[in-house]
């Protein structure tokens, strides 16, 4: 159960795996942990996915700051 639940952790893929683990349930039989591997392993050639990250201006901390004070009574 634990090498399943990192499975899907580690390969980002819970709702594949419940799929394919109820799949398997209704047939009758489940796939092995390796079986599983190797259906949900990454492409180790595969670039990561593209991230984007925009920083807020310094400023508007400040205002969050000045904003919380005037709650504050």
């Amino acid at each position: 159960m634990v090498a399943l639940l990192a499975l899907a952790h580690d390969r980002g893929c819970e709702a594949e795996l419940a799929a394919a683990l109820e799949a398997g349930l209704d047939a009758g039989c489940l796939p092995t942990l390796d079986e599983l591997a190797t259906r949900f392993s990454r492409d180790a050639l595969a670039p990561p996915p593209a991230v984007s990250v925009h920083l807020p201006a310094v400023a508007a901390y400040d205002a969050l700051l000045l904003a919380g004070m005037e709650l504050t009574p």
